[in-house]
Formats: structure tokens, sequence, C-alpha cells
């Protein structure tokens, strides 16, 4: 499928062409390996405006109408009943970045959803499955939605030890099993009473505008893996540490990035202070994007380390 979409040569390969030329810097934060990635292509998702106002008047560029011009489709039928439209992303950050939206055009909301994230982990092993909430990432919140890309591009799936975003880790080899823990972790967050105006992506807005707590959340399943965990608040494992882990077989893995902001203020300050970073899941999984060059050189690891907590929850 990726390959013949990119023979058509519409956007998602021109754009696919243009990440060769992707600037990157390498950046460690209290031992944590993140990135830093410069994508002027990936300005309209960074820019993106998500108010109902902004929402109402596009046509919606994941339902059939709104698909960009020799965009490809396929089914994919989750063993729930759900099905869903598999399709490259036109907007990628990574080599083989895909979108998995819902066939229906219905909000995003994880939890109705959450048995197909872990389905689509098993049935796609060489990818991460990854959500971003309605006000943590999501340039369309009107449709449900994942996004799949290459397993190990984001420094937290090998690095959880050295957590810098106040995550949790949820590991099973039984889906049951981790479908139970995912929902337990889940229940510790609630919606915020007031939303943020700064923070948030709409000024003002009102809870009512808010469905879900604000999280981002990666998954993926490995055939081959080590005993189950659920990690505590600080990213540390309750067992002993790996080298003392058992194998099991398989292992489905979930993190779940707690949010109190959408934005960091950084994103609002002056022209000559401001840095347009607006963080999803990948961000929180540690690789930066940055769609200016302004932001790209304004952005160092304590800045980078400032605006991740600014936006990270700390359950307790």
């Amino acid at each position: 499928m990726f390959s013949r979409e990119l023979e058509l040569r519409g956007r998602a390969f021109v754009n696919y062409q243009a990440l060769s030329g992707v600037e990157v810097k390498d950046m460690t934060i209290d031992g944590f390996p993140a990135k830093l990635f410069f994508n002027p292509a990936r300005v309209r998702s960074v820019m993106a405006d998500v108010s109902p106002e902004a929402l109402q008047k596009r046509a919606c560029f994941l339902c059939p109408d709104g698909l960009e011009l020799n965009q490809l489709t396929t089914v994919w039928d989750s063993p729930t009943g759900q099905t869903y439209f598999i399709r490259v992303n036109p907007f990628p950050i990574f080599n083989h970045h895909f979108t998995i939206s819902s066939a229906i055009h219905e909000r995003q909301t994880f939890a109705p959803h959450m048995e197909s994230m872990l389905h689509l982990a098993q049935a796609m092993p060489e990818m991460s499955i990854f959500y971003n909430g309605p006000m943590c990432g999501a340039s369309a919140p009107d449709h449900m939605h994942f996004q799949a890309v290459p397993r190990h591009s984001m420094p937290i799936e090998d690095h959880f030890d050295t957590n810098y975003a106040n995550a949790v880790l949820v590991q099973e080899s039984d889906l049951q099993s981790h479908l139970a823990a995912l929902k337990k972790v889940l229940s510790m967050a609630s919606i915020p009473e007031n939303a943020s105006q700064t923070g948030s992506l709409t000024a003002g807005a009102s809870r009512t505008e808010e469905w879900e707590p604000r999280w981002n959340i990666i998954s993926w399943y490995e055939p081959e893996s080590s005993a189950s965990v659920v990690s505590d608040l600080q990213g540390k494992a309750r067992s002993t540490g790996a080298s003392d882990l058992q194998p099991t077989g398989r292992s489905y893995n979930t993190i779940v990035f707690f949010r109190k902001e959408s934005r960091p203020q950084c994103f609002f300050a002056p022209e000559n202070e401001r840095i347009l970073f607006s963080p999803g899941t990948v961000e929180m999984g540690g690789v930066g994007i940055v769609a200016n060059r302004e932001s790209f050189d304004r952005i160092t690891p304590r800045v980078l380390r400032s605006m991740i907590q600014e936006v990270a929850d700390k359950i307790v």
C-alpha cells in the first residue's frame, strides 16, 4: 500500500521525499535520549485550529469526501466488529507513517476503541500504534483515529526507565488482562474542571467542550517478550529490573501520558519569543516536532524539558 501510493506521486510522495531533508538535533534530558525534528511540512498539524467553528467550516480530511488526491484506502475490520480505514499519512513524521480512522465520522474518544487499538497492535507488530486525545495533539478531534509508525521510532519505547513525561507503562501477556489493567490506569484521570485559557487549543474552552481526560497513548505488541508489569507513575517498573524478568512468549504494551495542558505558554508568547511547539504523543514520547526555523533554533534540552513538564500531568 505504501509503495503503491507513493508511485501515484501525490502529496504523500512530495512530503515523504522531504523527510530526507529534515534536520535533527539529538538531545539528552536527564539521561533520556530525546530528538528534535525541523519539519516544515508539519505546519498544518502544529498550527491546526480545532475550535468548533473551524471544524464546522472545513471538510473532514479523514472522511472519503475530504481525502487528498491519490490517497489510497485499506479497510480493516477489527475483531470487535468495528471497521477502520488505513491510509498513508500525507503529512508524515517518520517514514511509513499511517493513519487508522474509524469508518464512521465520530469524535475522537478512546474508550470505545481501546480493544481495537490492541488488536491493531497485534495485527501490525512492526508498528507502534498511538492515540492523540482531542485536546492533546489531535488535528482532527471530530473524527476518531489512531496513527501507526515503525517500532522504536519514539525513544520512550526503549527508555521508559528514564521517562521524562510522567507516564504509566502497562504490560500484560493476555489481552483481557491488559484491558483490565489499562482501564484501571485510565480511571486515575479526570476531565479538567476548567480548561486553561493559555494552554488550551481554544482559548477559554469550557468543561463541556472536553469529553474525555487529556492523555496521549502508545500501544505495541511483542510476539516475544518479558514478564508483565504495571509501572509506577515515576517510570520505575515494579519488577526488580529487566534482567530478572522471565520470558512469557508475547506481550501487549501500552504507555499512557497524562496531560494538564494542550500547549505550553511559549506557543502564545510574543513573536520574538514564540516557540511553535504543540506536543502530541510523539513529542511526549521523546521526538519534538517544530515547523519553523526560529522555533527549532530556540529549543535547547533545557527548554524542551521545561515544555514537556509544563504540559505533563503528574497523577498521584
